[in-house]
């Protein structure tokens, strides 16, 4: 017997966009680690967060020769997502060790 449509659907459209729903999701649940926002500042940590996760997934996965699966990818990006507003402070510090001030 053949799925439903609707569920077909669905399951397409997850896999599709689930790097961008693992990285949403990931840097919304950031948002409990971080406390005394405002509406603004919670705004952009999900931005970042989301876009982090975006950009930054296809590279994790090549660089640590992950498998290139859905599900490696959607963990990958929800865990990019969740911990960006931790390692974005890091990256910045380590640039400025370097002289990498970003002044021109």
């Amino acid at each position: 017997m053949a799925e439903p449509a609707s569920t077909t659907a669905a399951g397409l459209l997850l896999a599709k966009y689930g790097v961008a729903t693992a990285g949403f999701a990931g840097a919304v649940l950031s948002l409990t680690f971080l406390r005394g926002l405002t509406r603004g500042q919670a705004a952009s940590a999900v931005g970042t967060g989301f876009a982090s996760a975006i950009f930054t997934t296809p590279l994790a996965v090549h660089y640590f020769n992950l498998p290139v699966d859905g599900d490696t990818q959607n963990g990958v990006a929800f865990l990019i997502g969740l911990l960006a507003m931790n390692i974005i402070p890091g990256l910045k510090a380590l640039a400025g060790k370097f002289g990498a001030t970003g002044a021109a």
